[in-house]
C-alpha cells in the first residue's frame, strides 16, 4: 500500500474508551473496522467518539456481548468482505496480571485475565494482519509476569492450547533445534497451616484422586468474613455489622453455609472428612453475630480455620479451571501437632514476553519491544507502557522495525490544565457542557486540546468531596504538601493503616512537571495544583492527552475509570506514525507539523 488516499483498517481489541485508536485516527490514515470491549460504559464512550455507529463494536451473534473469548475473527473478516490482510492492523492492550507468589495473599494464583493475552495472540493468528501493536503495563517483561504452562486439549486455536507444552515445542522446532526451552520448573507453596483440625481435613482430601471441586465461599463471602475478624481484633464486639445492608449479606451467608452443610453430596464429593464440626461452629458464630451476641477469640479462631479451608478449595479449583499443568506434593507425615502442614505444586512457568516474541516471529513478523515514556511523545504525564510492535517481513519498506523515538517538545501539567483553573467544575453528570472562554487557552498544548471543541467544555466535572476530604485538600495546599503523608496524624485517623497508604493518595499535582501516571484519580483523591479541590474528569483526560471534543459517557466513577485505563492518544499517535513509516507510508499531517501550525493560530 503506497502513500495515497487509501486507509488502513484497524481492529481494536480491549478498546476501552478508545485512547489507542484515537491516536491512530489522528494521523488521517486509519479507519476503525471493528472494536472489542466488554465494559458497557466504555462501549458507549467508544461509539460516541467513533461515528456514533453501534455496529463498530464486534459482538457475538448468540449473546450480543463483545467478549473476545467468543469471537471468531475469521468469520468477522468474511462478514466485512476483507480478503487482503495487508489492509488490516490489530491494536490493543490485553489485561495481564502476571503470576507472583505475592498473590497468595489474595487467594488466587493468577488472574483469569492472563488468558486474554492468549486471546490477543489468537486474534493475530486468525486475522493475520500486516502489523500489530500490543501495549501493556511497564512490568510486563519482569519476573512477576510469568505464565503457567497449561494442559493441551489438542485443538490448535483453542484458548488452552496456546501456552501448553506441545505448543511451546512447536515454537522451538520452528526456531531451530539448538534453542533451549524457555520455561522452567518451579515449586510454589499453595497453602500452609499448623491448625490440627485443618491439617487432618486437608490430608484426607489429598488422599483421593476423583474430587468434585466446589468451594463453599465465593471470593466476596471470603472477604466479608475476613472483615469481621479484622473489626473484632481492632474494636472488639463494637460495630461488627455496620448497617442493614451488611446484616442482610451475613444472613445470606449463614443460609448459604446452612444449605451447604445440609447437602451431603458436597461433603461426599469433596471428601471434606472431619469438616462437619467446623461448619456447625461457623453456623453458630453467624447466628450469634446476627443476634448481637458477644463473640470470643475462639470464635475468631474458628472463622479463621474456616477461611483457610475455603482458601485451599479456591486455589485447587483455580488450578483445574485454568488447566494449569501441575503436580501436588505434601508431607505424608503430618508430624506433631505443632508442625505446619504444607501443600505445594510443581509447575512450569515462562516469561510471557519471551513467549510472545517467539510466536510473533514464527508467524513472520519482525518486532521491536520496550518501555515507552508518555512524556516523550507530547503527553503531559510520566506514564510508562510496555509496547510490542510487529510488522510482516514481507510488507516492510525499512530495514528494521523500531519503536518511535521521542519528540523534541515536552509539556507540563501547567501546559495542560492552567486554562481550566478559573472554571469551577460541575458536580453532577449532565448533558449540558460548561461554557469555555476561548480567550483562555494560551499554551500550545491547550490549543491542541481545544481544536474542534468550539466553546463547549465537556466532562469538566469532579467528585462531590466530603468535608473531611476538602479539609485535607486545604491543609495539603496551605502546607505546600505533596500527598496524604503531608497531613497531620489527626487528619489520617480514618485510614486503618496510614503508614501503608500509597504516595499517590491525595496527590497534589505540580504545575511545573508532567503528572505522575494517571489512574482513577477519583479513588486516589488527586487534588488540583492550586485550588483545594479534586481534579476533574476533563483535567485528568487532558493529562492523558485527550482532546476536549472527546466526550466520556457514564457515571462519574465510570468516566474517571475510563480515563485512568486509557492509552494516551498522543503516545498511540507516535506509534501509528512509526508503523506508517515502516510500511512506506506517512500521516496526512504529523504531530510535529500540527503543533508547528497550531503555535501560529488562535483558538477557534
Amino acid at each position: 500500500m503506497s502513500n495515497s488516499d487509501v486507509k488502513y483498517k484497524i481492529i481494536d481489541l480491549f478498546a476501552g474508551a478508545g485512547g489507542l485508536s484515537n491516536g491512530f485516527l489522528q494521523t488521517g490514515k486509519f479507519d476503525i473496522l471493528g472494536a472489542v470491549e466488554i465494559n458497557a460504559a466504555a462501549v458507549k464512550t467508544y461509539i460516541k467518539n467513533h461515528g456514533h455507529d453501534e455496529k463498530i463494536i464486534i459482538r457475538t451473534k448468540n449473546t450480543g456481548e463483545s467478549d473476545i473469548t467468543n469471537i471468531n475473527f475469521e468469520d468477522f473478516k468474511e462478514e466485512k468482505g476483507i480478503h487482503d490482510e495487508n489492509q488490516i492492523i490489530v491494536i490493543g492492550g490485553p489485561p495481564c496480571q502476571g503470576f507472583s507468589n505475592a498473590n497468595r495473599q489474595k487467594n488466587y494464583l493468577i488472574s483469569g485475565n492472563n488468558q486474554l493475552v492468549k486471546e490477543y495472540v489468537r486474534a493475530i493468528l486468525q486475522v493475520n494482519p500486516v502489523a500489530f501493536l500490543m501495549e501493556n503495563v511497564k512490568t510486563m517483561d519482569s519476573a512477576k509476569h510469568k505464565f503457567f504452562i497449561t494442559k493441551s486439549d489438542g485443538v490448535y486455536l483453542s484458548k488452552y492450547y496456546l501456552g501448553s507444552e506441545e505448543h511451546m515445542n512447536d515454537l522451538l522446532d520452528k526456531a531451530g533445534e539448538d534453542i533451549a526451552p524457555f520455561w522452567t520448573e518451579e515449586r510454589i507453596t499453595l497453602i500452609e497451616t499448623d491448625n490440627a483440625e485443618i491439617k487432618k481435613i486437608l490430608y484426607n482430601f489429598l488422599q483421593n484422586e476423583n474430587i468434585k471441586i466446589m468451594p463453599f465461599l465465593s471470593q466476596g463471602f471470603q472477604l466479608r468474613l475476613k472483615g469481621i475478624i479484622r473489626r473484632f481484633h481492632k474494636n472488639g464486639n463494637d460495630e461488627l455489622i455496620k448497617n442493614d445492608k451488611e446484616k442482610k449479606e451475613f444472613a445470606n451467608l449463614k443460609n448459604h453455609i446452612q444449605n451447604y452443610k445440609n447437602n451431603e453430596e458436597h461433603f461426599r464429593g469433596m471428601l471434606l472428612i472431619g469438616a462437619e464440626g467446623l461448619f456447625s461452629r461457623v453456623e453458630d458464630i453467624l447466628h450469634k453475630l446476627l443476634d448481637g451476641i458477644v463473640l470470643s477469640e475462639k470464635d475468631m479462631d474458628n472463622l479463621d480455620s474456616f477461611l483457610v479451608l475455603n482458601k485451599w478449595l479456591l486455589i485447587f479449583k483455580e488450578l483445574n479451571d485454568e488447566r494449569i499443568d501441575f503436580t501436588i506434593s505434601y508431607s505424608e507425615d503430618m508430624g506433631t501437632e505443632d508442625d505446619a502442614f504444607k501443600i505445594e505444586a510443581l509447575v512450569k512457568t515462562y516469561n510471557i514476553v519471551v513467549y510472545l516474541k517467539y510466536i510473533f516471529k514464527s508467524l513472520g513478523y519482525q518486532i521491536d519491544a520496550g518501555v515507552l515514556t508518555a512524556s516523550n511523545y507530547g503527553v503531559p504525564q510520566k506514564r510508562n507502557r510496555f509496547m510490542i510492535l510487529g510488522v510482516k517481513n514481507s510488507s516492510m519498506k525499512t530495514k528494521e522495525v523500531k519503536l518511535p523515538e521521542g519528540y523534541r517538545t515536552r509539556f507540563s501539567t501547567r501546559d495542560a490544565i492552567l486554562d481550566l483553573e478559573t472554571i469551577p467544575p460541575a458536580k453532577e453528570v449532565s448533558s449540558q457542557p460548561l461554557v469555555y472562554d476561548v480567550s483562555l487557552g494560551k499554551t500550545l498544548l491547550q490549543k491542541y486540546y481545544r481544536k474542534n471543541a468550539g466553546n463547549n467544555l465537556l466532562n469538566h466535572i469532579n467528585t462531590s468531596s466530603k468535608d473531611l476530604s476538602l479539609k485535607r485538600f486545604q491543609k495539603i495546599k496551605d502546607g505546600n504538601g505533596k500527598n496524604f503523608h503531608s497531613l497531620s496524624d489527626e487528619l489520617k485517623e480514618s485510614y486503618a493503616d496510614a503508614s501503608r497508604t500509597q504516595n499517590t493518595v491525595y496527590l497534589r499535582l505540580n504545575y511545573e512537571e508532567p503528572s505522575p501516571t494517571v489512574v482513577n484519580v477519583r479513588k486516589s483523591m488527586w487534588n488540583h495544583p492550586k485550588n483545594a479541590v479534586a481534579i476533574s474528569i476533563r483535567e485528568a483526560a487532558r493529562l492523558q492527552s485527550f482532546r476536549d471534543d472527546f466526550e466520556f459517557i457514564g457515571t462519574k466513577d465510570q468516566q474517571y475509570q475510563q480515563v485512568g485505563n486509557a492509552v494516551p492518544p498522543l503516545m498511540a499517535r507516535a506509534v501509528a506514525e512509526k508503523i506508517l513509516e515502516v510500511l512506506g507510508d506517512k500521516p496526512v499531517v504529523s504531530l510535529e507539523e500540527e503543533l508547528e501550525l497550531l503555535e501560529s493560530l488562535s483558538i477557534k
